[in-house]
């Protein structure tokens, strides 16, 4: 018996096949580049869904997608995506069409990389927040097993306010520390290239990002001290490429609890255990 989960990304669409008894052990994996039309890219997800499968015996029981962008959960429709052609696309019943005997489910992909960490420390009634630092910033907050969905879009934290008053994600994500790094030193480099610069030391670099870990620590420490979480996982491309950089921004919040009564809360901050692989092993758990 065969699970089968996508995590469906404006530049690539990565796919797993898991067993049904060990859902989150991906016995295949693949990543194919997005198409930009609308059916070739359900064709692309069925044809490497299709290629996964070769040389298996037994039936698909499960097929999983977490993907970005606005999602009718109830209709099973892709309202709208940035970046990816889907617009009002039924998904969720082309998949049963295409799978009749298996379960289809479809979520954000927030929502599946939450899931796959919360899971996978087999947590089941913990208060649980997953925050993703990537090229943009959200969160989601699990609660007693179950997804806290609030009044329909929670967990769009990059549209808070940073301490300079700015989009928090205009700040701290990847394009936005990236553009600061690179007004200040007057330098056309990566961000790959500046993080190895800090990691050296480097004098111009040491200070811009430690302001831009401040702004992360800080955030945490308000949810902290708001929900009482018991882990917040540090996700996304950049937390999963710097695990010095999550030390560092988990001992910054650590040192915010200086109040002899709070000495509990440190330690929560965590880094992600199933780092590129959280929304495939997270959308196989659904």
């Amino acid at each position: 018996m065969w699970i089968l989960s996508a995590d469906i990304g404006g530049t690539k669409l990565a796919l797993a096949l898991s067993r049904q008894e060990q859902p989150e052990y991906l016995i295949k994996q693949m990543e194919v580049k997005s198409p930009q039309q609308s059916d070739t890219l359900f064709e692309a997800m069925i044809s490497g869904f299709n290629k996964l499968l070769e040389g298996e015996e037994g039936d698909v029981v499960k097929v999983a997608v977490g993907l970005p962008g606005i999602l009718d959960l109830k209709q099973g429709l892709v309202v709208h995506q940035q970046n990816l052609p889907w617009r009002n696309f039924p998904l969720v019943q082309k998949l049963q069409k295409v799978y009749p005997h298996a379960q289809v489910f479809m979520e954000t992909d927030m929502m599946t990389a939450a899931n796959g960490e919360y899971k996978i420390r087999r947590f089941e009634k913990e208060t649980f927040i997953y925050l993703t630092v990537s090229t943009g910033i959200a969160c989601c907050m699990i609660h007693d097993g179950h997804f806290m969905r609030g009044a329909g879009v929670p967990g769009e934290i990059g549209f808070s306010l940073s301490s300079t008053g700015d989009f928090f994600e205009d700040v701290c994500a990847g394009p936005g520390l990236l553009k600061i790094l690179q007004h200040h030193t007057k330098e056309e480099k990566t961000l790959p290239e500046f993080f190895a610069r800090y990691y050296k030391q480097d004098e111009l670099i040491v200070p811009l990002i430690h302001k831009w870990q401040r702004e992360i620590a800080q955030k945490i420490h308000s949810f902290i001290l708001l929900v009482d979480p018991h882990v917040i996982v540090l996700g996304g491309g950049i937390m999963n490429h710097h695990p010095q950089i999550v030390e560092e921004i988990s001992h910054l919040v650590d040192q915010y609890f200086s109040l002899p009564f709070f000495e509990h809360k440190k330690g929560r901050v965590q880094a992600s255990l199933n780092k590129g692989n959280a929304g495939l092993i997270g959308a196989a758990l659904l």
